[in-house]
């Protein structure tokens, strides 16, 4: 079994930012006898929130990001900080923070490993339904977000146009899909 096929002769620290640490592993293949260096980012967990008003529209954010270099459409979310009792609780900051939402306790209705292949943390994800504006949002320093109601048919056709494309969003949105029809 492949699990029982790997060796980790050594690990190195290569890079630390504030978002993550990058290591290269030294992994030895038992099945080949075969070493090679794989790299892995170390991070935080993180948190989507789907939130979603009484009248069934969702609270959706647009942002810059850096990394795809343009504007995205998404939904509120981030680290999950040290002082963050739990998931859903960094999840109900979030969304307040970045949005200025608030609405019923949330609850949990997912857990993905982003990218396993270079990453060991987790992404949850979190259902605040009844939500309402509470307050102005109170974002970071390094953020600068807009918030966008969207009906349920607007953000399928966001969607099926690519305009929404971020993964973590889509998988967010299969998880609210297998809640609302009782699967979770």
């Amino acid at each position: 079994m492949c699990n029982d096929g790997w060796i980790n002769i050594s690990s190195e620290r290569v890079y630390d930012a504030n978002i993550f640490t990058l290591y290269k592993d030294r992994t030895k293949c038992l099945r080949t006898d075969v070493e090679a260096d794989f790299y892995r980012f170390d991070t935080v967990d993180w948190v989507n929130v789907l939130a979603v008003t009484k009248d069934g529209e969702m609270v959706v954010i647009e942002q810059f990001r850096h990394g795809a270099q343009d504007v995205k459409l998404e939904i509120p979310g981030g680290c999950i900080d040290p002082e963050d009792v739990d998931p859903v609780a960094a999840g109900v900051r979030e969304l307040l923070e970045e949005t200025g939402y608030a609405g019923d306790p949330g609850i949990l209705i997912g857990r993905v490993q982003p990218n396993p292949a270079l990453q060991g943390n987790y992404c949850y994800t979190v259902l605040v339904e009844n939500a309402y504006k509470a307050s102005e949002p109170r974002m970071e320093d390094l953020e600068d977000i807009d918030t966008v109601l969207m009906s349920e048919e607007e953000l399928n056709q966001a969607v099926l146009s690519g305009e929404l494309d971020h993964g973590l969003v889509l998988n967010a949105l299969y998880f609210y899909e297998l809640h609302r029809k009782g699967k979770l």
